[in-house]
């Protein structure tokens, strides 16, 4: 008992005026709220979260008074009079004038408002009834209830019921172009096509609605739309975030999610591959690559962070996002405290921490454990190319068994020719701008030891006694280096960021002038470090790399100089090796040669084995010299199979090259996790195992107590969380808000489901169905609720202006990503290819450099060029302290970290946008010129066409007339000003079609331009 916390007794504290106020606040709230069975967790419960349970709610840390309002025996024990409210505690401080005794405190920022103080009231008369949170028990499959005969489907039944219990009728069926338009945008991203469109006008047949969603369905297009929600969950991005914000490649995942989407993986295996796919028996690759779900969060690589802070802020990131994503718990608060408002102590907040806390990683430059496996967009292709390039090597093998004496003489002709032109020379002076010693080997190359810098700058000069036709740059490996690689990064790589030369004369040998590359190559390139970009003229983050932490091999690279340089007595060149990547990514071994003749034109990687003794050289080595010496010297027949082979080859490896992705892994011998104090890394207390919450079901009997058994945990048929939360969440991107408004928390700070038993019956089912995905969101679509006109009267808006009660279709402003790809589709640049790296998009100049400039470390943005610019906006590069500008506006999240549901703004920074930003331009450009193509002949039809391809349906007549007059306007206006005109058309990097006159192609433009910024293009509904 706590009852002498509470001073006075209740009779004498409560003022015959402060009666007759309730008394009169009773019957106003009366007529105002129809008398209904009351529901502690519908009506009762969020009061009591949102007013009490912080000071007398769960977490025992910050209880007052030792009072527990959430819990029934301790609440009727001290505060509680069931079946009299004017004998209870609770009414008596709720309504006290005494600011020391009023409840919630006049400075907590809390009041309770008259008709809340009743529904407390009439709770307790009723008997003050008690309920476990409705979300934390096991959905109940109940029968849809019977509304009316003609009315089948089962979600159209437990809709129309509340309708009709809220004195409601739904709305009327939208017409077929809203429908067909509504369906193509929620399941495949995109509008339909003008084609798409009639062909579902002209099937009259009873199955003409479930054949167009069986084919959105089964469309690749499906996958990357689904992904793209996905992303926001799992915090995708193409960098690491923090203040460095660097690149990453997790690309291979993301192509994952969209073959698991595509490929309609049941959402319980979908859960589990992600969560503990390297922990199942005989794990495949593609299970192991599903974990990279969990190492998609930020990583920082700042110089001095504590290790284990870091690491220690990366499991608690998956907690919470785990959490999110398939529980729908705020279990974040648990972090320093029990949770105030849900029953999750500290305690199992570090149990569920444990889960997850024995991966091998760090917390700077934690990017290990990494696994190299192909995208399983790319298998099928991959196998095909196999089976292409074994058939060429086996004519080739045919070739040289065929020809063995010629194919030897060629080789040994070959490497004589390479083996002459290049002569080994050590540098006379050496030099490092970052402090290291240049120490020279026996083999003549240069080691680089002592200090490490973040960047570095090395200076050699050279005497130059005779002709100088090329330079060949050898970086070599060495046990000195991690991994021993050839650089002195972290991870045994090095980035050459450029190659400069300079040569001084005769008269002035300390005057330096510049001297041109003309070309290089190298025997290996990392992706996006290729060669080139060490003679760009750009000291910058960008250079040659060769993926030294996963391919610890020596490296050999050829510079071409533009004219030769001749000795005049004195030259002498001098050579700077720049590394500005960051990380001490620099060449830590290497050896120089040059060529005093014309190199022969052989490559790279040939002449490096042609050096070679023949008794060196190994097998693969062999067939390379011995292929390169064919194409040199065979016959017609013998260099055509040689051709089939490297064409095939090359294709093989331009779509194998897959970059390692980050995935989970188990400790060898696990870390053992304590409860931190106030959530403190450095301040461990008691030890704990891994478990889950007590107020949901324990782990199975038999399940290890591991990310595995977590995972089978949360796809249990009897869970109550996973499968509500997750159709909850598809509910939301179809309707635009959940049956549970607060799709992120079913905690008791979230909202009433608007519909419970439609929730529960849904989840049951969708589990019922093996977690079929596709079959969920195809049960919803076909219902008559989904099919509903989304038309507002003024009635209704008033009366729902959420539409939770579901008397109307869906309406509401499109994703970013949806409104660029639909631009580009209506326009003809979308590309259709599926998954692979992430693209450079149009993007505003010097942004990345004036938001996130850390010298050393930063680069500049490089847009790509051609097929890459019109990639769906699903592949657009994520960077996180920049997100792409022109989907920020629309709202699009900067993936920090785990995002459920977007926001939705309408701002004139949209509008802007949809006006100017050179990708709506461009797309607005080809609009315009499909009127022109593909319209018809006449401004009407033209009109029709746009009208039909943006919006799937003709225009009105008043449209009609507003657009001609524009159209006519703007043709006067361009053909009087044929510079506007080009400077409209000319905007984006494709071509501007010279069969079509400027002058009509800009008033087109405008025309598209035009329909790009109507609400209704970027609205669905």
């Amino acid at each position: 008992m706590v009852a002498s916390l509470f001073r006075p007794p209740v009779g004498a504290r409560l003022r015959s005026a402060r009666l007759a106020a309730v008394c009169l606040v009773m019957m106003i709230s009366e007529m105002a709220v129809a008398e209904q069975e009351l529901s502690f967790n519908r009506d009762i419960r969020p009061l009591l979260s949102e007013k009490c349970f912080a000071c007398h709610g769960p977490d025992a840390s910050q209880r007052k008074a030792d009072l527990r309002l959430d819990v029934s025996d301790a609440a009727l024990e001290s505060a509680i009079v069931a079946g009299q409210p004017g004998e209870s505690e609770l009414i008596a401080r709720i309504v006290s004038d005494d600011p020391d005794l009023r409840m919630p405190p006049p400075d907590s920022g809390h009041s309770l408002s008259l008709v809340e103080i009743d529904l407390l009231r009439r709770w307790i008369a009723a008997g003050a009834r008690y309920e476990s949170h409705w979300a934390f028990l096991p959905p109940v499959k109940v029968a849809p209830p019977e509304v009316a005969a003609d009315v089948t489907h089962p979600i159209d039944r437990f809709v129309l019921a509340r309708l009709q219990r809220e004195g409601l009728q739904p709305a009327p069926p939208a017409t077929r172009e809203q429908r067909i338009r509504r369906v193509t945008l929620d399941l495949t991203g995109l509008p339909p096509t003008p084609d798409e469109v009639a062909r579902f006008l002209a099937d009259s047949s009873p199955q003409a609605w479930e054949t167009v969603v069986d084919r959105l369905l089964e469309s690749p297009r499906f996958g990357e739309h689904w992904a793209r929600y996905w992303l926001d969950a799992a915090r995708y991005a193409d960098t690491n975030g923090y203040q460095y914000d660097l690149e990453r490649e997790q690309w291979v995942w993301r192509d994952w999610v969209i073959h698991a989407f595509n490929s309609n993986m049941p959402f319980d295996q979908f859960t589990i591959e992600q969560i503990a796919g390297d922990l199942l028996p005989n794990a495949t690759a593609q299970q192991k690559l599903a974990t990279a779900f969990h190492r998609n969060h930020p990583i920082t690589i700042e110089g001095g962070v504590i290790d284990e802070e870091y690491r220690t802020e990366y499991v608690v990131d998956r907690v919470v996002t785990t959490s999110t994503v398939w529980m729908g718990l705020t279990m974040l608060c648990g972090r320093c405290h029990d949770h105030k408002y849900d029953p999750v102590t500290q305690k199992e907040f570090y149990r569920f921490f444990a889960f997850f806390n024995q991966v091998p990683e760090k917390g700077n430059n934690g990017f290990a454990p990494k696994l190299q496996v192909a995208s399983p967009l790319q298998i099928a292709a991959l196998a095909r190319l196999d089976d292409e390039v074994a058939s060429a090597s086996q004519q080739v093998a045919q070739v040289i068994e065929s020809n063995p004496d010629a194919v030897r003489k060629w080789a040994a002709q070959i490497a004589g020719d390479v083996q002459n032109q290049w002569r080994t020379v050590v540098p006379a002076e050496r030099r490092s701008a970052g402090g290291a010693d240049l120490v020279v080997q026996e083999d003549e190359s240069i080691l680089a030891t002592g200090k490490n810098p973040t960047t570095e700058t090395y200076e050699f000069i050279l005497p130059v006694e005779h002709e100088v036709h090329a330079i060949q740059l050898e970086a070599l490996t060495h046990p000195s280096f991690v991994g021993g690689g050839a650089g002195r990064g972290s991870n045994g790589n090095f980035v050459l960021s450029e190659f400069e030369l300079a040569v001084s004369g005769e008269h002035e040998p300390d005057t330096f002038q510049a001297v041109r590359i003309a070309s290089a190559e190298a025997d290996y390139s990392q992706a996006k470090y290729h060669i080139s970009q060490s003679i760009d003229g750009k000291i910058d983050r960008t250079g040659w790399a060769v993926d030294g932490n996963t391919k610890q091999e020596n490296r050999t690279a050829v510079f071409h100089l533009a004219n030769p340089i001749k000795p005049d007595g004195s030259s002498r060149l001098r050579i700077r090796l720049h590394h500005k990547f960051g990380g001490s990514h620099h060449i830590g071994r290497l050896r120089f040669s040059l060529a005093d003749r014309p190199v022969n034109d052989v490559p790279a990687d040939v002449a490096a084995v042609a050096i070679l003794e023949p008794t060196k050289r190994g097998a693969d080595q062999q067939r390379r010299l011995a292929e390169y010496a064919i194409t040199k010297y065979g016959d017609a027949q013998q260099q055509a199979a040689v051709a089939r082979l490297r064409d095939a080859t090359a294709r093989r490896q331009t779509i194998g090259k897959t970059p390692a992705t980050m995935v989970m892994q188990e400790l060898a011998k696990p870390r053992t996790t304590h409860v931190l104090f106030r959530g403190e890394y450095d301040k461990p207390r008691e030890p704990v195992t891994a478990g889950t919450p007590a107020v949901l079901p324990a782990l199975p009997a038999g399940v290890p107590a591991n990310r595995l058994g977590l995972a089978r945990w949360l796809v249990m048929p009897d869970h109550p969380l996973t499968a509500r939360v997750t159709v909850n969440r598809f509910w939301q991107r179809l309707f635009g808000t959940g049956l549970v408004k607060t799709v992120e928390d079913f905690g008791s700070q979230g909202q009433w489901p608007s519909h419970p038993e439609l929730l529960d019956w849904l989840a049951v089912d969708f589990v019922e169905s093996g977690w079929n995905v596709k079959g969920l969101l195809k049960q919803i679509v076909m219902s008559d609720t989904y099919g509903q006109s989304s038309h507002l009267t003024p009635q209704l808006l008033q009366r729902d202006p959420d539409n939770r009660l579901l008397a109307r279709g869906p309406r509401l402003r499109l994703d970013a990503e949806v409104i660029r790809d639909s631009a580009l589709l209506a326009a003809g640049l979308l590309s259709e290819r599926l998954g692979g790296p992430s693209v450079f998009p149009y993007h505003p100049a010097g942004l990345w450099q004036e938001i996130n400039n850390r010298p050393g470390y930063s680069r500049t943005y490089q847009q790509d060029s051609g097929e890459k610019l019109y990639r769906r906006s699903l592949y657009t590069f994520w960077k996180r302290t920049v997100p792409p500008p022109s989907m920020a506006v629309f709202d699009a999240p900067e993936r920090e970290f785990c995002v459920v549901q977007r926001s939705r703004t309408n701002t004139p920074l949209q509008a802007f946008v949809l006006l100017h930003d050179p990708q709506f331009v461009e797309a607005a450009r080809h609009l315009g010129a499909r009127m022109v193509g593909e319209g018809g002949t006449t401004i009407d039809q033209r009109i029709q066409f746009g009208f039909q391809t943006c919006l799937a349906r003709q225009p009105t007549s008043a449209e009609r007339e507003v657009l001609t007059e524009v159209v006519t306007q703007r043709l006067a206006h361009y053909r009087s000003d044929p510079a506007a005109a080009r400077e409209l058309i000319d905007v984006g990097e494709s071509p501007v079609d010279p069969a079509l006159d400027p002058a009509e192609l800009a008033a087109w433009t405008t025309v598209a331009r035009i329909l790009f910024n109507l609400s209704e293009f970027i609205t669905k509904g």
